[in-house]
């Protein structure tokens, strides 16, 4: 399936949210919160989130780790209509995270990523779901990177971009690959260079695998700088785009 969401309307969310059955619901965030937003999102969190959050070296990535959590644990609060801070989570053994409610999974489905300060969600009633977002960083899209990580269509892609665009288009290969694993729940159990997508910047998105059938993938601009894709059981869904604020 291919698809790209290029203009995109972010918006505060309406009273009332409500996350249909067609939907896939999609948020960004910062992650640079006051003190004071900061202290209640991590009054929220579990003692094995506080504990992975005390293992970051630096204060800036401790903060983002507790910010991105608090704020998942919020909005899950908000479609469910629970307290943030009796949400439990459940650990795939490839280490994506799940809702447990009372002796059973909840069929609601998230997924989340986050960097250099941007995170992003995305929430279904029940398909899987798979996001990630890269701040471009021209620095850290070498060749050498390419050629360990990507599959032979996708460097020789990638080699034939003009200069100028080959940062954006490494950055939209890593996140789609990125997306699409996630939304697998199986990790680095598939290798990278397994399956391919296209990576050209203002092409919709391809899928090239043994089940590309079952999944959709687009690619979006949640800030500039940023580039992030959101891949999705299924087809037809309609998305929604909404910006959290404290």
């Amino acid at each position: 399936m291919t698809g790209d969401f290029n203009s995109l309307a972010w918006s505060p969310p309406p009273l009332g949210l409500k996350l249909r059955a067609e939907e896939v619901h999609l948020w960004r965030a910062s992650l640079d919160c006051d003190p004071s937003v900061l202290s209640r999102l991590e009054a929220t969190l579990s003692p094995d989130e506080i504990a992975r959050a005390d293992r970051f070296v630096f204060e800036t990535d401790r903060s983002h780790f507790v910010a991105a959590r608090g704020i998942l644990r919020e909005l899950l609060g908000c479609y469910l209509m629970l307290s943030p801070a009796g949400l439990q989570f459940g650990y795939a053994n490839r280490g994506k995270p799940s809702l447990e409610i009372g002796t059973g999974s909840s069929p609601l489905q998230f997924n989340l990523s986050h960097s250099g300060g941007l995170a992003v969600y995305a929430f279904s009633p029940g398909r899987s779901l798979g996001i990630d977002v890269e701040r471009i960083r021209p620095h850290l899209a070498g060749e050498d990177v390419a050629r360990r990580y990507f599959a032979a269509r996708e460097l020789a892609e990638l080699q034939a971009l003009p200069p100028q665009l080959r940062a954006e288009g490494f950055f939209l290969c890593w996140t789609r690959k990125e997306a699409y694993v996630k939304a697998r729940g199986a990790g680095l159990s598939i290798p990278l260079d397994s399956f391919a997508v296209s990576l050209t910047p203002g092409r919709s998105a391809e899928l090239q695998s043994a089940d590309s059938a079952r999944w959709s993938m687009h690619s979006f601009e949640p800030s500039t700088g940023y580039v992030a894709t959101i891949v999705g059981e299924g087809s037809g869904w309609s998305s929604h785009y909404w910006t959290w604020t404290p």
